[in-house]
């Protein structure tokens, strides 16, 4: 457990919120911007840096796997991160309010945090970790529930076609996730966030597996690249095949929430 790395991924400058030296701060996309921020970078060495509008906090992943090893490896954001915190007798009670609001499928297993200096105590750290993976083969977000489907959530949101290409990809190189697929996006919720904790063999399968299909969605998709938003679609349909991985290989699985430092300043996601 000794050589653990949880990499945040930054666009811009910004600290990390815990002591802890598992964590480690990434600037993406470093190829396409003006800024030199003094941390490692997704660069150097083999790189898909210059398809940061694409790929967003992706290329960080890929130049891990390409250039790094550790036995553990985990992703999260600038103000996201995992923690083992249950709630506190005030979450439970404001779910209430968030039922009725209509919110509660969408904050399900994020807790919003004001008090940063209270709060980063309660960041998921080395003893934890060491604890949970004794027992789990990985860690992931609560997953995210909608009031309809998958399908209907990214097609509301992006491009439906994009779901359909990505579909074909799969059935063309990796046949037996067909039906995984197929559940994931029949099914009403997900891990989001790109956001997880593996043991690297399990990251290497992972990254080989996500990005045979996402090279190819980059040739296939129609990108809207005046849109800066929309042209992220490999990010966006990367969020889905990270459920349907997981789903498809049946993984000891912990479940955790996510603090969400909302008020803190850097590049969005």
């Amino acid at each position: 457990m000794e050589n653990t790395r949880i990499y945040i991924a930054f666009h811009r400058d910004g600290k990390v919120l815990s002591d802890d030296k598992i964590y480690a701060r990434l600037q993406v996309g470093k190829s396409i911007s003006r800024l030199n921020l003094e941390m490692e970078n997704d660069a150097s060495g083999i790189s898909i840096s210059d398809k940061n509008d694409i790929y967003s906090e992706l290329t960080g992943w890929y130049w891990i796997w390409k250039n790094q090893k550790h036995d553990y490896v985990g992703t999260c954001h600038y103000r996201r991160y995992f923690t083992v915190e249950k709630p506190s007798v005030i979450r439970r009670a404001s779910k209430m309010l968030l039922f009725l609001v209509n919110l509660y499928k969408k904050r399900h297993g994020l807790f919003y945090v004001n008090n940063t200096s209270h709060a980063r105590k309660k960041i998921l750290n080395s003893e934890q970790i060491i604890s949970l993976m004794q027992h789990y083969d990985a860690i992931l977000p609560k997953k995210k529930k909608f009031r309809y489907s998958v399908y209907e959530q990214y097609r509301r949101r992006h491009n439906e076609k994009d779901i359909l290409i990505t579909r074909e990809i799969i059935r063309e190189k990796h046949g037996d996730y067909v039906a995984a697929f197929d559940e994931t996006f029949q099914s009403h919720e997900m891990y989001a966030f790109n956001m997880f904790l593996l043991p690297w063999h399990l990251f290497d399968k992972y990254m080989e597996w996500l990005f045979s299909i996402l090279s190819e969605l980059e040739k296939r998709a129609d990108i809207d690249r005046t849109d800066k938003y929309q042209k992220r679609v490999c990010a966006f349909m990367a969020e889905r095949l990270l459920t349907v991985w997981f789903n498809r290989n049946e993984l000891r699985i912990k479940e955790l929430n996510i603090l969400y430092f909302k008020k803190l300043k850097a590049g969005h996601y």
